[in-house]
């Protein structure tokens, strides 16, 4: 359906799936959202995911989402990832062995913002992310903060945003930056 410009819903614009036929809404060219059961990751061109966790989370879902986020890593350099967890449910342990076993690959993330995290999920989540900076110190090398809103996550993130914002697929920042 058509809209402002671009593809919402359903879409697989970068794998060269009829949008139409997919049932997209359309917003910005250069923009979609992508569903992964209730799940959804929304990309903002340059640079910007935005995952949206609303229940729990399965093994397959989980996988899915980690490959679509090195996918998009790869097609458009790191990026600044906002999670919001305001409607996440716990999801287990099997979930959390795939954030931390994953790729090989570094981790496809300039910065990471998570917001509308409970106390329970804010600690949980402190520690998978504390044990993948100490057992994976090279994937998990960019800074991670908890906000309250999306506000407040953007505006974080754009501080974490390069002066020079040119980048080029595939470029990652180095360790410890």
């Amino acid at each position: 359906m058509a809209g402002e410009g671009g593809w919402i819903g359903r879409c697989k614009e970068d794998r060269g799936i009829d949008r139409a036929a997919e049932g997209c809404v359309m917003k910005t060219s250069s923009s979609f959202e992508e569903p992964f059961g209730s799940h959804r990751i929304r990309f903002e061109a340059p640079d910007r995911i935005c995952t949206v966790l609303d229940g729990p989370l399965s093994v397959e879902e989980a996988e899915a989402i980690i490959g679509r986020i090195y996918e998009l890593g790869r097609k458009h350099g790191p990026l600044l990832s906002m999670l919001d967890v305001a409607r996440y449910a716990s999801s287990g342990e099997r979930v959390r062995q795939v954030f931390l076993r994953g790729s090989t690959e570094r981790i496809p993330v300039r910065a990471g913002a998570i917001f509308g995290a409970s106390f329970p999920t804010r600690v949980a989540m402190s520690m998978v992310l504390t044990a993948g900076a100490h057992i994976l110190p090279s994937r998990f090398s960019f800074p991670v903060t908890f906000t309250a809103t999306e506000a407040e996550a953007r505006a974080w993130l754009e501080a974490h945003r390069p002066a020079d914002s040119v980048r080029r697929p595939g470029d990652l920042l180095p360790t410890g930056t």
